[in-house]
């Protein structure tokens, strides 16, 4: 296979950015009621909550046309 053309990939960096970039906490607003309830709940009963979002999509899911 003497005759195989190769292709290579070039690829550049992204420009730099001025400033910091934003990461995830961040965005978070730490005095969210929302967020300080969420955050001082227990696992186990997030883990509740998280199990009845589920529950709730798939009977959603299973009654849609």
């Amino acid at each position: 296979m003497s005759g195989e053309s190769r292709q290579e990939v070039v690829t550049t960096p992204p420009p730099p950015t001025m400033g910091k970039r934003e990461g995830y906490f961040d965005r978070i607003n730490e005095n969210d009621p929302e967020y300080l309830r969420a955050r001082n709940m227990s696992p186990d009963l997030r883990q509740d909550f998280n199990m009845m979002e589920q529950k709730k999509r798939v009977t959603q899911i299973l009654q849609s046309p």
